[in-house]
Protein backbone atom coordinates (compact mmCIF):
# COMPACT_ATOMS: atom_id res chain seq x y z
CA UNK A 1 0.00 0.00 0.00
CA UNK A 2 2.98 2.13 1.00
CA UNK A 3 4.43 1.61 -1.97
CA UNK A 4 1.17 2.27 -4.75
CA UNK A 5 0.80 5.82 -2.71
CA UNK A 6 4.60 6.70 -3.18
CA UNK A 7 4.13 5.96 -7.07
CA UNK A 8 1.15 7.98 -7.69
CA UNK A 9 2.84 10.78 -5.66
CA UNK A 10 5.83 10.49 -7.63
CA UNK A 11 4.03 10.48 -10.89
CA UNK A 12 2.13 13.41 -10.15
CA UNK A 13 5.19 15.34 -9.33
CA UNK A 14 7.18 14.17 -11.94
CA UNK A 15 4.25 14.54 -15.12
CA UNK A 16 3.89 18.31 -14.21
CA UNK A 17 7.45 19.23 -14.74
CA UNK A 18 8.06 16.80 -17.94
CA UNK A 19 4.85 18.54 -19.43
CA UNK A 20 6.16 21.50 -18.70
CA UNK A 21 9.65 20.82 -21.06
CA UNK A 22 7.59 20.36 -24.43
CA UNK A 23 8.68 22.69 -26.66
CA UNK A 24 4.96 24.31 -28.07
CA UNK A 25 5.32 26.01 -31.75
CA UNK A 26 3.13 28.31 -32.50
CA UNK A 27 0.76 28.00 -36.04
CA UNK A 28 2.57 29.72 -38.92
CA UNK A 29 0.10 32.71 -40.31
CA UNK A 30 -0.76 31.52 -43.65
CA UNK A 31 -0.68 34.50 -46.89
CA UNK A 32 -2.72 33.89 -49.62
CA UNK A 33 -0.53 34.96 -52.28
CA UNK A 34 -1.66 35.01 -56.25
CA UNK A 35 -0.54 33.83 -58.75
CA UNK A 36 0.59 37.47 -60.58
CA UNK A 37 2.43 38.13 -57.29
CA UNK A 38 4.97 35.14 -57.80
CA UNK A 39 5.01 35.89 -61.47
CA UNK A 40 6.53 39.12 -60.56
CA UNK A 41 8.96 37.70 -57.91
CA UNK A 42 9.75 35.37 -60.51
CA UNK A 43 10.44 37.84 -63.39
CA UNK A 44 12.22 40.55 -61.56
CA UNK A 45 16.00 40.42 -62.87
CA UNK A 46 18.74 38.66 -60.78
CA UNK A 47 20.25 41.30 -58.74
CA UNK A 48 24.33 41.11 -59.48
CA UNK A 49 25.55 39.77 -55.86
CA UNK A 50 29.13 41.62 -55.49
CA UNK A 51 31.75 40.18 -53.88
CA UNK A 52 33.21 42.03 -51.62
CA UNK A 53 36.81 42.51 -52.04
CA UNK A 54 38.80 40.66 -49.72
CA UNK A 55 39.91 43.24 -46.62
CA UNK A 56 43.38 43.29 -45.74
CA UNK A 57 44.74 43.30 -42.68
CA UNK A 58 46.78 46.45 -41.52
CA UNK A 59 50.05 45.94 -40.12
CA UNK A 60 51.87 48.89 -38.45
CA UNK A 61 55.18 49.92 -39.44
CA UNK A 62 57.68 52.05 -37.75
CA UNK A 63 59.12 54.52 -39.33
CA UNK A 64 62.70 54.87 -37.15
CA UNK A 65 63.88 57.68 -39.61
CA UNK A 66 64.66 60.82 -37.04
CA UNK A 67 63.98 58.70 -33.90
CA UNK A 68 65.89 56.40 -31.48
CA UNK A 69 64.88 52.67 -31.38
CA UNK A 70 62.21 51.76 -28.95
CA UNK A 71 63.86 48.76 -28.34
CA UNK A 72 67.39 49.67 -26.89
CA UNK A 73 68.16 50.78 -23.65
CA UNK A 74 68.00 54.44 -22.91
CA UNK A 75 71.24 55.46 -22.14
CA UNK A 76 72.13 58.84 -20.53
CA UNK A 77 75.12 60.13 -22.39
CA UNK A 78 76.95 63.19 -20.81
CA UNK A 79 78.25 65.36 -23.95
CA UNK A 80 80.06 67.84 -21.86
CA UNK A 81 83.03 68.24 -20.05
CA UNK A 82 82.99 65.62 -17.18
CA UNK A 83 81.94 66.77 -13.55
CA UNK A 84 84.05 66.14 -10.72
CA UNK A 85 81.78 65.42 -7.69
CA UNK A 86 82.57 66.53 -4.45
CA UNK A 87 81.71 66.35 -0.61
CA UNK A 88 81.41 69.87 0.76
CA UNK A 89 82.63 69.17 3.88
CA UNK A 90 84.40 71.76 6.58
CA UNK A 91 86.96 72.15 4.35
CA UNK A 92 84.67 74.35 2.47
CA UNK A 93 82.56 75.32 5.13
CA UNK A 94 84.71 78.39 6.20
CA UNK A 95 86.44 81.08 5.40
CA UNK A 96 90.00 80.52 3.98
CA UNK A 97 91.19 83.19 6.78
CA UNK A 98 90.22 80.94 9.81
CA UNK A 99 92.68 78.10 8.59
CA UNK A 100 95.60 77.90 10.04
CA UNK A 101 98.62 75.98 8.23
CA UNK A 102 100.31 73.49 10.57
CA UNK A 103 103.01 71.96 8.89
CA UNK A 104 104.53 71.61 5.57
CA UNK A 105 105.52 68.51 3.88
CA UNK A 106 107.50 67.03 0.74
CA UNK A 107 107.01 64.07 -0.94
CA UNK A 108 109.41 63.83 -3.92
CA UNK A 109 108.51 66.87 -6.13
CA UNK A 110 104.70 67.78 -4.71
CA UNK A 111 104.62 69.70 -1.17
CA UNK A 112 101.36 69.39 1.21
CA UNK A 113 100.26 71.84 3.51
CA UNK A 114 98.54 70.56 6.96
CA UNK A 115 96.01 72.77 7.60
CA UNK A 116 94.17 73.33 10.79
CA UNK A 117 89.74 74.14 10.65
CA UNK A 118 88.27 76.68 13.33
CA UNK A 119 86.59 72.84 14.38
CA UNK A 120 90.33 71.54 15.14
CA UNK A 121 89.82 69.00 12.32
CA UNK A 122 93.19 68.88 10.14
CA UNK A 123 93.17 68.31 6.51
CA UNK A 124 95.90 67.97 3.94
CA UNK A 125 96.27 70.45 1.01
CA UNK A 126 98.42 70.45 -1.97
CA UNK A 127 98.16 72.24 -5.06
CA UNK A 128 94.62 72.28 -6.84
CA UNK A 129 92.81 71.43 -4.05
CA UNK A 130 89.64 73.21 -3.15
CA UNK A 131 88.32 75.39 0.21
CA UNK A 132 86.75 78.33 1.94
CA UNK A 133 83.41 79.46 0.96
CA UNK A 134 84.44 81.08 -1.79
CA UNK A 135 86.05 77.91 -3.16
CA UNK A 136 89.22 79.20 -3.54
CA UNK A 137 92.05 76.95 -5.04
CA UNK A 138 95.59 76.35 -3.77
CA UNK A 139 98.21 77.71 -6.28
CA UNK A 140 101.54 76.98 -4.29
CA UNK A 141 102.82 75.53 -0.98
CA UNK A 142 106.32 76.25 -0.54
CA UNK A 143 108.18 75.12 3.09
CA UNK A 144 106.61 78.00 4.94
CA UNK A 145 103.82 79.31 3.17
CA UNK A 146 100.55 78.29 1.41
CA UNK A 147 98.80 80.99 -1.62
CA UNK A 148 95.45 80.07 -2.07
CA UNK A 149 93.65 82.64 -4.65
CA UNK A 150 89.94 82.71 -5.11
CA UNK A 151 87.17 85.08 -6.06
CA UNK A 152 84.87 87.26 -4.51
CA UNK A 153 82.21 89.87 -5.98
CA UNK A 154 83.56 93.14 -5.17
CA UNK A 155 81.06 96.54 -4.12
CA UNK A 156 80.21 96.47 -7.79
CA UNK A 157 79.04 93.09 -8.32
CA UNK A 158 81.77 91.88 -10.09
CA UNK A 159 84.38 88.77 -9.41
CA UNK A 160 88.04 89.45 -8.69
CA UNK A 161 90.68 87.56 -7.57
CA UNK A 162 92.06 87.45 -4.34
CA UNK A 163 95.29 85.86 -2.95
CA UNK A 164 95.28 84.81 0.78
CA UNK A 165 98.46 83.32 1.86
CA UNK A 166 98.57 81.31 4.98
CA UNK A 167 102.37 81.35 6.77
CA UNK A 168 103.53 79.06 9.21
CA UNK A 169 103.64 80.10 12.86
CA UNK A 170 106.99 80.51 13.84
CA UNK A 171 107.58 78.82 17.21
CA UNK A 172 108.51 81.46 20.41
CA UNK A 173 112.57 80.50 20.27
CA UNK A 174 112.40 81.16 16.22
CA UNK A 175 112.94 84.06 14.22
Amino acid sequence: MKKLFLILISMFLVFPVLSGCEKKVPPAKQTKTTVTEVQKAETKPEQVIQEEPEKKEETFTYDSKGKRDPFEPLYVVDKGEPKIRRTIGTIESYDITEFNLIAVAKKGNESYGLILAPDNKAFTAREGTILGLHKGKVIKVTSDKMVIKEFKKDYTGELKPFEVVLELHKGEGRE
